[in-house]
């Protein structure tokens, strides 16, 4: 996409960044309420399947309230960059995320190399470098690229290598913030640790194995589920191509190609805050969660059939998870572990020569 086209999109979705500071702070507040309620439930109740129930409304308010500290990273959530800052790392807490580093991985590296290989999440292997895997790592990808490996592949290889420590490879240079924010998430997964060890201790009809399991453990899955899978269908898909040559993404990488639009019902875009309105998102982050319904509409009405759209099933998704193994980034196609092509070239020919050119 040329700048001239992107500004004339940015300007006709323009009425949609617009931000409301109340309005954010009362969607903030009631995130953070059903949270801390969650997670009285989860002390509360004796019943197995009512812990089980809380422990997932943890981990669901886990990722609602990180869509709100990626909209308060982007500046995009409140009138007060102040206000945003604090707001971000507050709403990082429950997911125990680095604010800087999200700032660096997020913000920085992926919107603007978005589908670019070894930079974004879920970025596919060719089959050459699969191959070339050990075992153990082969079959570490087959469970990644698995329904029930989603959660496991964001915990390993974006949380713990990319958004918590401040490793050097990610910050280059050590700054005070890098690590300020580092002690700041680990200081709360030690406190919340800690508080349920003591409330396993001195309750009667539970105990520490119990409420790590359903105040630590599995929100943490669930949150990770959530977040990995919501990142996967936003940029994996049969038609969607993926990039190992910066100059080519530049010049085909359109946000409208490397961007899909999944449909989901209405009562799930409310309640984990129009995360999956994504492709408004990747042509101006500034507009705010809570104008990305009405700004993907008009976007999907300006593209008209050259917007890629897939109404969420089941089915779809089993079937892209199913097709989209390895990449092929010569051919520009999708390959199962095998090696065998399952999907036609998400570039033809013609595109790559014409975008080369270009």
């Amino acid at each position: 996409m040329s700048h001239s086209n992107l500004r004339r999109l940015r300007k006709s979705l323009s009425v949609y960044t617009k931000k409301t500071t109340s309005k954010a702070l009362v969607i903030f507040l009631i995130d953070a309420l059903i949270y801390i309620g969650a997670i009285i439930g989860v002390i509360l109740f004796n019943s197995i399947l009512l812990k089980i129930t809380f422990a997932c409304i943890i981990g669901f308010k886990m990722a609602s309230l990180f869509v709100i500290a990626h909209d308060a990273a982007h500046d995009s959530f409140t009138n007060n960059t102040i206000l945003n800052r604090i707001i971000g790392r507050l709403a990082f807490l429950p997911c125990y995320h680095n604010y800087s580093l999200w700032l660096i991985v997020h913000n920085r590296l992926h919107h603007q190399f978005t589908n670019m290989k070894n930079v974004n999440s879920w970025s596919p292997l060719t089959k050459q470098e699969y191959d070339c895997l050990p075992i153990w790592r082969k079959k570490l990808e087959r469970l990644y690229r698995s329904p029930i490996g989603i959660p496991f592949n964001y915990m390993i290889e974006r949380w713990w290598k990319n958004k918590f420590f401040p490793y050097k490879r990610l910050v280059g240079e050590y700054k005070s913030r890098y690590w300020i924010d580092f002690f700041f998430a680990l200081s709360y997964l030690v406190c919340l640790v800690s508080f349920f060890i003591y409330q396993g201790y001195i309750s009667y009809n539970s105990n520490v194995l119990e409420m790590l399991v359903f105040g630590i453990i599995l929100p943490f899955i669930v949150f990770s589920f959530m977040v990995g899978f919501s990142v996967y269908q936003q940029h994996t898909h049969e038609s969607v191509p993926w990039f190992d040559d910066n100059e080519l993404r530049n010049s085909y990488g359109h946000v409208e190609d490397v961007t899909l639009h999944v449909k989901y019902p209405q009562w799930y875009n409310f309640l984990s805050h129009n995360v999956m309105e994504h492709t408004a998102h990747h042509i101006d982050p500034r507009i705010p969660s809570y104008n990305l319904e009405k700004a993907q509409k008009e976007l999907n009405h300006l593209y008209g059939d050259k917007m890629k759209i897939m109404k969420f099933s089941l089915r779809n998704i089993l079937e892209t998870i199913k097709k989209c193994k390895l990449y092929d980034y010569k051919q520009h196609c999708w390959l199962d572990f095998e090696g065998v092509p399952t999907t036609s070239p998400t570039l033809t020919i013609e595109k790559v020569e014409y975008a080369n050119a270009a």
